[in-house]
């Protein structure tokens, strides 16, 4: 957002309208709630739909196959079949009123045709084992196939099939009478789909018998994987929806199906996106023209409304750049009562920066006593410093190392404004240098330093670090540091534990550090330092009053060494 773009939302005229706005976003939330009721409604009522198509369907085929199969029984009695006279028959058959693409055939046991309506009379005949035989010849029940390529008439078909029994009541089945259907016949059925909407009509097997659209390309191939995995299971005679199923066109589509309960078949009835997804469109057109509308509207008032509250607040503007120069101002009284209440602010708030600008000499001179005792602290430093120093280069080093120890506390001081340093952070940051890492334990309750005592402390931390690493436990790998603490009456207890991993000789005198240590904790933090020196490593204890007065003047003095 460009710095332009954010004035004008902090602008009077900017908060104005978004309160204007924010008025509006209930009835936003009504209507997007009703948007998705009527969506949510429009979507069962696809749903609805797409199971009273499948149901029709159903119907339209069961009926069609009803008649078929009337016919067929009626035929089957036939005297001239039941006697074997195959030409009279097929006269017989070929007077039949029925579809002009539907053909009649006879088949003995053996899969032989005897008749085929579509064969001229006398033509040879193929002979076709299997299609439904256990059924027909074995069980005595009628047959109706899957789709099949039908190779007489050389195209895609269903066939209907009744046993003949000789004689007709109880004999034995020796023909079976047929009937076949092209598959464009179920095509016609689908026809009425309405716009929109794809129909289908799958055998057991999954594989496309009719379809509403582009029959000829998809007829005989399996339907699509997806709807066969939903719907492949289901028993005869049930049905269900299905939802993000993708057409053999890669279109996504909802819809219903249902598995026939007379042939196994599946009917399928799917709404392509133009039809389940104008009513959420509809809703999103007319969202957006509700939005727009609020916009205008909340632009239109907060314009209006901030214009005059522009205008007074501009004189108010105008009588504050006075105030740069920390004067007591005058105000007119304006029509607005928070301009006014402004304007007294602004009257206190010039008599504060006045108050603000003696505060601010006290503590000019206060931080000239700080580097004053800054400096006294350093000078101290250097003078205990380079009588234990061999050469030069050996003061330079210890010299560096204790100014940063120290520069490290004013680091924490200046972050908190010198208000105080916390214990932890204190020793995490005067340890940081020794990269004690995983070596170093830790342990205590949050305790707030002064900045006096965090100073004096965190040379003691400094000095113990730097023996440690010269003669104690950061001298070698196996060693650890162990610093626990506690507080009991304002009294800090701190304990310093080495564990070496060889055996440490104590030292015959006092090094420079050692009496750093003792005028820091003992004489200038008025505390106490116990240093033990076990077998396994040191061991200090530092004492010290948490109350001790933060004053000004340093008490660092250089003892002779």
């Amino acid at each position: 957002m460009s710095r332009f773009s954010i004035r004008r939302v902090r602008s009077i005229t900017g908060h104005l309208f978004l309160y204007a706005l924010a008025l509006t976003l209930p009835i936003l939330l009504v209507s997007g709630f009703i948007g998705w009721a009527y969506v949510r409604q429009e979507g069962q009522r696809i749903d609805r739909l797409a199971e009273q198509q499948a149901q029709s369907i159903t119907s339209q085929i069961d009926n069609r196959l009803a008649s078929f199969q009337a016919t067929l029984d009626v035929l089957a009695t036939s005297p001239n079949l039941l006697e074997g006279n195959m030409d009279d028959f097929r006269s017989r058959l070929e007077q039949t009123t029925l579809p002009p693409d539907v053909w009649f055939t006879v088949r003995d046991r053996n899969g032989q045709q005897l008749i085929n309506t579509r064969t001229p009379r006398g033509a040879r005949l193929p002979a076709f084992v299997g299609r439904g035989d256990p059924v027909i010849f074995t069980e005595g029940r009628p047959y109706t196939s899957d789709l099949i390529w039908a190779p007489v008439t050389k195209q895609w078909a269903v066939t209907l099939s009744v046993p003949v029994r000789v004689p007709a009541v109880t004999g034995e089945v020796r023909f079976a009478l047929t009937i076949g259907v092209p598959a464009t016949y179920f095509r016609k059925l689908l026809e009425n789909a309405p716009q929109g909407w794809i129909a289908a009509i799958n055998d057991r097997n999954g594989k496309i018998l009719a379809r509403s659209m582009t029959h000829d390309q998809w007829v005989g191939k399996p339907m699509a994987q997806r709807g066969w995995e939903i719907s492949k299971d289901v028993p005869p005679g049930q049905g269900g929806l299905w939802k993000d199923v993708y057409t053999l066109e890669g279109t996504k589509v909802v819809g219903a199906y249902h598995r026939m309960e007379s042939t196994g078949w599946l009917i399928g009835v799917s709404a392509l996106p133009e039809i389940y997804e104008a009513p959420r469109q509809n809703i999103i057109a007319i969202g957006l023209t509700l939005l727009v509308m609020s916009l205008l509207m909340a632009l239109a008032l907060a314009s209006l409304l901030g214009r005059r509250i522009t205008e007074a607040i501009n004189v108010l503007q105008v009588k504050a750049a006075a105030m740069r120069d920390v004067k007591v101002i005058d105000f007119p009284r304006t029509s607005l009562d928070e301009v006014n209440n402004v304007a007294e602010i602004m009257r206190s708030t010039a008599q504060i920066l006045r108050n603000r600008q003696d505060q601010q000499t006290t503590l000019i001179q206060e931080l000239n006593h700080r580097v004053k005792n800054t400096l006294a602290t350093v000078q101290a430093i250097s003078r205990m410093t380079i009588r234990n120093s061999q050469d030069m280069a050996a003061f330079e080093q210890a010299f560096s190392a204790r100014l940063l120890a120290l520069s490290a506390t004013h680091d924490l001081l200046t972050a908190s404004a010198w208000s105080g340093v916390e214990l932890r952070d204190l020793l995490t940051k005067e340890l940081e240098p020794f990269r004690v890492g995983s070596r170093l334990s830790i342990s205590g309750p949050a305790v707030a330093l002064t900045s006096k005592v965090a100073i004096g402390l965190g040379m003691a931390i400094h000095e113990m670090a730097t023996n440690a690493s010269k003669y104690g436990a950061l001298r070698s790998e196996g060693g650890s540091i162990r610093i626990g603490w506690s507080v009991a009456d304002g009294i800090l207890r701190l304990d310093w534990r080495e564990r070496c991993q060889d055996r440490i000789v104590p030292p015959t005198r006092k090094g420079f550090g050692s009496r750093l240590i003792n005028q820091t904790i003992v004489g200038e933090l008025q505390g106490m330092a116990d240093m033990t020196y076990n077998e396994d490593g040191l061991q200090a204890v530092f004492t010290i009053p948490l109350d001790i007065e933060d004053r000004i003047e340093t008490q660092v003095v250089s003892e002779p060494l």
